[in-house]
C-alpha cells in the first residue's frame, strides 16, 4: 500500500536520479506559470502533458510500438539479414554496395515489416499531433505570441531571412517540415519523445551530451553557440552546465525557435534564440568559446556542411572548441549499413543522409584549420569529432 512515507521515498529517489543526469530540482520544477501558459493537464518535470488523455494514450501506445520495433522486431530483422548474407556466401561484417543490399533485403517480409512498422508509427504520431494543435490553433498561437515577448532570455526572429531551399522539405516526414508549420516545435518535441521511447522526456540525452562537451584548454567558457538548436534542448542543457555563460541557440526555423524560447521561459533559463543561417551566422570573428550541435549535419547538404564548418572556425576564438554530434562515420561496417541508410533517406525523408555519409567530416574540419580528434566509438550510433581552433 502507498502511504506518505512511500511517496516521499519515491520522490527522493526520483530527485536523486535526475540530479545524477544533471537535471536539478530547479530545472524540473517549472517557475510559476504565467497567465498565458496553456497546459490543461500540467507537466511531468520538464515535459508538459499532452492536452487530452486520449491523445496521451495514443502517444504512449505508439511509443510502445516504436520500442517493440527497435527491440524484439528489430533484433529479429537484423538476425534475418545476417542469415541472408551468410546464405549468399558473403561476410555480414563487411559493407555491401547498395544495389546488392537491395537485392538481398528489399523483398524479405520480416525486414520489410520492421521498416514499415517503424515509419508508420512515426508518421501516425505526426498526424495525431498536427491534428491536435491545429484543432485549437488560436489558443496555441496566442500562447506562442505571448511567450515571444516574455523573458528571461530573448527571441530574435528575422521575417526577411532568405530560407535555403534545402531546409524546406518535410524532414522526418513531419507535416510542413520545420519551417512550414507553425506547430513544428510542438510536433517535433513529442514525436522525438516517442522516437527516444520515453527515455528523453526530461532531456536526459541532451544533458549527457552537454556534460561530455570538452572545454578550451584554458577552461574559459563565456559564450556558447548551439548550432541548429531546434527546440533548444541542448542549449538549455549547456546553460545549466554553465549558468554564467551567454548561451545562444540558432536555427533557420522560426516555429522551432518560438517553441524553444517558450520552454526556456518556463524553465527560467536566460538563453537567446535567434533565426540565423548556420553557414552565415552574422556573429563577429572569434566570438564564441564553444560551439556545439546535435544531429544537425545530416539534415544539410554536403555543400552547406563545408560552408558551416568554415563559419564555425571563423566565429570561434583561438583555442575554442567545436563539438558537433551526429551519425557516426566510423560505425562498424555491416552488410545492412547502406540499405539502412537508404531506407532512412527514402522513407523517413532524410533528404541529405546519403550526402552526409559521403562527407569526410574530420577532413573538412582540418582543411579550415581545426585540429581534430575523433572520439567516436566503433559501435556507437553517434559520432563525436572534436575540433579545436589553433591559438
Amino acid at each position: 500500500m502507498l502511504n506518505r512515507r512511500t511517496l516521499f521515498e519515491i520522490a527522493s529517489a526520483l530527485t536523486t536520479g535526475l540530479a545524477a543526469l544533471g537535471i536539478t530540482k530547479k530545472a524540473v520544477a517549472k517557475s510559476v506559470a504565467p497567465a498565458f501558459d496553456v497546459q490543461p493537464r500540467g507537466a511531468v518535470g520538464r515535459l508538459e502533458r499532452l492536452q487530452q488523455l486520449d491523445l496521451e494514450s495514443k502517444h504512449d501506445f505508439m511509443t510502445g510500438v516504436m520500442k517493440f520495433t527497435n527491440t524484439s522486431l528489430g533484433q529479429a530483422s537484423r538476425a534475418r539479414a545476417v542469415a541472408i548474407v551468410k546464405a549468399a556466401g558473403l561476410d555480414p561484417n563487411q559493407d555491401l554496395p547498395l544495389d546488392k543490399a537491395m537485392e538481398l533485403f528489399s523483398s524479405d517480409p520480416l525486414i520489410r515489416t520492421r521498416d514499415r512498422v517503424w515509419h508508420s508509427a512515426h508518421n501516425y504520431e505526426h498526424a495525431l499531433l498536427d491534428e491536435a494543435y491545429h484543432a485549437e490553433a488560436d489558443k496555441y498561437l496566442s500562447e506562442l505570441e505571448a511567450y515571444d515577448k516574455s523573458g528571461p532570455g530573448k527571441l530574435e526572429l528575422d521575417p526577411g531571412l532568405n530560407i535555403p531551399e534545402y531546409t524546406k522539405h518535410e524532414i522526418h516526414q513531419q507535416p510542413g517540415g520545420y519551417v512550414g508549420n507553425p506547430f513544428a516545435g510542438h510536433i517535433y518535441h513529442y514525436a522525438t519523445t516517442q522516437f527516444y521511447r520515453g527515455e528523453n522526456d526530461q532531456d536526459e540525452r541532451h544533458f549527457r551530451y552537454a556534460a561530455s562537451c570538452p572545454l578550451p584548454s584554458d577552461g574559459k567558457v563565456k559564450r556558447i553557440l548551439d548550432l541548429g538548436t531546434g527546440i533548444g534542448q541542448l542549449a538549455l542543457a549547456m546553460k545549466e552546465r554553465f549558468p554564467t555563460a551567454d548561451v545562444h541557440g540558432i536555427d533557420v526555423a522560426a516555429p522551432m525557435l518560438r517553441y524553444a524560447h517558450m520552454r526556456a521561459v518556463d524553465l527560467n533559463a536566460d538563453v537567446t534564440f535567434s533565426q540565423r543561417l548556420a553557414e552565415d551566422t552574422k556573429y563577429p570573428d572569434n566570438h564564441f568559446d564553444v560551439v556545439i550541435s546535435y544531429i544537425m549535419f545530416h539534415e544539410v547538404t554536403a555543400e552547406a556542411t563545408k560552408k558551416i564548418i568554415a563559419e564555425m572556425h571563423r566565429v570561434l576564438r583561438p583555442g575554442g572548441v567545436f563539438f558537433p554530434i551526429d551519425f557516426n562515420h566510423k560505425a562498424q561496417a555491416s552488410a545492412q549499413r547502406s540499405y539502412s541508410q537508404w531506407i532512412d533517406h527514402r522513407w523517413n525523408n532524410e533528404r541529405w543522409r546519403l550526402e552526409y555519409a559521403g562527407v569526410d567530416f574530420a577532413g573538412e574540419m582540418t582543411k579550415v584549420g581545426f585540429a581534430t580528434q575523433d572520439k567516436s566509438e566503433p559501435r556507437g550510433t553517434f559520432g563525436n569529432i572534436i575540433g579545436v581552433k589553433s591559438a
